[in-house]
């Protein structure tokens, strides 16, 4: 084989295609990621902010354990899908505070306390905040003060 040449890959062509041909599409999928990280924010404090509404109908509806489930589960599977996409689009503090509250969830069998329900609301008010404010990075010490705050009230409960 042809030392320019890429062995077929399962999301290639059928055929062998060029290094050429390859660096193109690599960089052609590059400029598409740089292009949806200009809206990530945006996009996900809309999603975290669906999922707030969510809980809000959770809380006040009448102790519906399967519409708490709902949101619950709900919002699991956003914080859960946006601890890496949050990375990936240069957002690293959206990662943290999903992966904490993804793991908050996962970590218990059921969540059935008015504290524990508080403790998604908080980081989910949290990501729509930092989501909004448009914060990429780390966001230094502010962020790092966040996720300690995140933290000790999880282990408050």
């Amino acid at each position: 084989m042809d030392a320019n040449v890429v062995a077929p890959g399962a999301k290639l062509a059928a055929s062998e295609i060029s290094k050429e041909e390859l660096d193109q599409r690599l960089e052609a999928a590059d400029q598409k990621i740089k292009r949806l990280a200009q809206n990530f924010n945006m996009v996900a404090a809309d999603l975290f902010q669906e999922e707030m509404e969510s809980f809000q109908v959770a809380s006040t509806a009448g102790g519906d354990v399967e519409i708490r489930n709902e949101a619950i589960r709900s919002a699991f599977t956003v914080t859960h899908d946006m601890r890496g996409l949050s990375k990936t689009f240069g957002y690293p503090l959206l990662g943290e505070i999903s992966s904490s509250c993804a793991d908050f969830i996962k970590d218990r069998d059921v969540v059935e306390s008015d504290k524990e329900l508080e403790i998604i609301r908080l980081h989910l008010g949290a990501l729509i905040l930092i989501a909004k404010q448009g914060e990429s990075g780390d966001s230094g010490t502010a962020g790092t003060a966040l996720m300690a705050q995140l933290t000790a009230a999880i282990e408050a409960v």
